[in-house]
């Protein structure tokens, strides 16, 4: 009896936001006349950041410093409409939706600093609050002086609106085929899993989690890489512990209290590393793409071929319990593991029980590479 140490491999992709259509997320902006921003959407912000990179943008895109910028997205009455924190959209199609209406707002206050300036708006640059004359730095007129001229000389608002809305991909019902791509972008991610396997309690400890993820364009790195930590934590509880359905002998006796789930404590935590690549999508708000729900993905095929690289057995159904990595033991000890190649299928011999929602047997087979 030992412990052995395996390492294991997997890599995913993940879509941007809904497929097919729809997704719609928009936004309003208004500029108050001491020049101060007020930005309204609808995107909840969970704890993602979805507030925090929203207003990155808005700032960025306007060319106003990131404290000038307020978020509301408070109330449902007074924001737009946004389809939900969910499909991993908040920064794609929430953040191009108040990208969007930032560029309203530019092109407007452009417009009335034209006018202060008595320049075209084309040769006017706004950079950390100051609109100036390109090639002419020191004919400037400040973002506030502007809204100010805009409130009090000029009797405008400055205002914009911005929609982002996924158009719908008809599919083919002969072939399949689309003509418009499905999904708004493709994010990209590898997990590295180092663990050790105690053959005699089939205790599996994660001591090392590695992972890169392609993300488009970090807007905000220490918001991705939080993701990424958040989303490995939450990965190897769908590996090792979490499962909505410890039936014994059958879903009437899963446990009815909070503390009868398992999931991962600080105990539980490995070393963990992150790798941010950028490989910028071309619709994105500054190149970005998705990196929420994808960031748990990784994990578990990771986990799964690390064991079978520590103990030469596969276990194929999650979490990775103690109690399947000893049966999966004793099945190969009794030659009865090893799968059997049916052309291109790979089958296990053994009967497996599947009892999520009701009582059936089937074999359990998957495709091989």
């Amino acid at each position: 009896m030992a412990k052995h140490r395996g390492r294991g491999i997997s890599t995913i992709e993940y879509p941007t936001g809904m497929n097919q259509n729809g997704d719609p997320s928009q936004a309003w902006i208004k500029v108050k006349p001491d020049g101060r921003v007020d930005v309204f959407a609808g995107t909840v912000d969970i704890g993602q950041g979805s507030k925090t990179v929203h207003t990155q943008i808005v700032a960025d895109t306007i060319g106003v410093p990131y404290d000038w910028v307020t978020m509301d997205n408070s109330n449902t009455d007074s924001s737009p409409v946004c389809t939900g924190t969910f499909a991993s959209r908040g920064t794609f199609i929430g953040g191009n939706a108040v990208r969007f209406a930032a560029d309203q707002v530019k092109g407007r206050i452009l417009e009335i600093a034209a006018k202060e300036l008595e320049a075209a708006a084309d040769d006017l640059e706004i950079d950390n609050g100051l609109v100036s004359v390109s090639g002419a730095p020191e004919r400037n007129i400040s973002v506030s002086d502007v809204a100010a001229a805009a409130t009090w000389g000029h009797g405008e608002l400055l205002t914009g609106t911005g929609a982002a809305l996924k158009p719908y991909a008809p599919v083919d019902p002969e072939t399949g085929q689309v003509d418009i791509v499905p999904h708004s972008a493709i994010s990209y991610a590898a997990c590295v899993a180092d663990v050790d396997v105690d053959d005699e309690t089939g205790e599996v400890t994660v001591l090392r989690l590695i992972q890169a993820y392609d993300v488009g364009r970090a807007i905000n790195p220490t918001l991705v890489e939080g993701q990424i930590e958040g989303g490995a934590m939450m990965g190897l509880g769908l590996g090792l512990l979490e499962s909505s359905y410890p039936y014994y002998p059958d879903v009437e006796h899963r446990g009815s209290q909070f503390g009868t789930y398992l999931a991962p404590g600080i105990e539980d935590l490995p070393e963990i590393e992150s790798v941010i690549l950028e490989n910028p999508s071309a619709d994105g708000p500054f190149g970005a793409k998705a990196i929420g729900e994808m960031a748990n993905n990784a994990q578990p095929g990771a986990i799964a071929n690390a064991v079978y690289d520590a103990i030469g057995v596969w276990v194929t159904e999650a979490p990775l319990t103690p109690e399947r990595i000893l049966r999966a033991l004793e099945q190969k000890n009794a030659g009865q593991h090893e799968p059997r190649r049916d052309g291109k299928r790979v089958v296990f011999d053994e009967e497996i029980s599947i009892n999520a929602v009701g009582d059936r047997d089937s074999a359990l087979s998957f495709q091989a590479g």
